[in-house]
């Protein structure tokens, strides 16, 4: 008798095993549900940075008009100067950060940001409407491009355009500032930029 019963929970328990795997996996299933990202809710996350407050900005505005082959200054006559700025309030208020920053100044077609991007874009749209030289032509813009901001500023040393912006759509340039690419930053820092501008070539277009 004793060894029938035996046999019989020898034969059992490979079932009660199984039976109770089932349920163990059903209820951790419940409990906690897989987390997955259908290509939808990845295609629409693509191009959505996390927004930030840190924007980069020229302390003045240009004086114009600017001419190839002239040093680019502000409306004093001045050097320009890219200066770091926090809007989380709603307002401008200059401000710092405690490590430099290595910055690169751009040229962005006049063009850019449309009207609906006026006060938000990504650095991917950013990126894909800065402006290099015509084939054969030297650099667009020469002179101080990579800086390093200590203290919340950057002082721009001499910078001139070596062509003239006739050529291109908008027939107008901004000169712009970003985060200069390969480098490790922490802080997501907002692009600057200046108003757009014409270029005229020094002998006059």
């Amino acid at each position: 008798m004793v060894k029938n019963m035996q046999n019989l929970f020898s034969g059992l328990e490979p079932l009660l095993r199984r039976v109770v795997n089932e349920e163990v996996e059903r209820a951790m299933r419940q409990c906690y549900p897989p987390r997955s990202i259908t290509k939808s809710s990845s295609l629409r996350l693509k191009g959505v940075e996390e927004p930030s407050s840190f924007e980069f900005m020229f302390n003045k505005k240009l004086s114009l008009p600017i001419f190839t082959g002239s040093k680019i200054l502000d409306m004093d006559g001045n050097s320009i100067n890219v200066i770091l700025v926090d809007k989380s309030n709603g307002q401008i208020v200059p401000t710092s950060l405690p490590h430099p920053i290595k910055i690169e100044i751009v040229v962005l077609d006049g063009d850019f940001p449309p009207g609906e991007k006026e006060s938000s874009w990504t650095s991917e749209e950013f990126n894909s409407n800065i402006v290099k030289e015509r084939t054969g032509k030297r650099p667009l813009l020469t002179g101080e491009l990579n800086l390093t901001m200590r203290d919340g500023i950057a002082p721009i040393g001499d910078i001139e355009f070596t062509d003239n912006s006739s050529w291109i759509r908008s027939r107008k340039f901004r000169v712009a500032v970003r985060i200069a690419p390969g480098t490790n930053q922490s802080v997501r820092i907002r692009e600057g930029m200046t108003e757009p501008f014409v270029v005229k070539d020094h002998r006059g277009e």
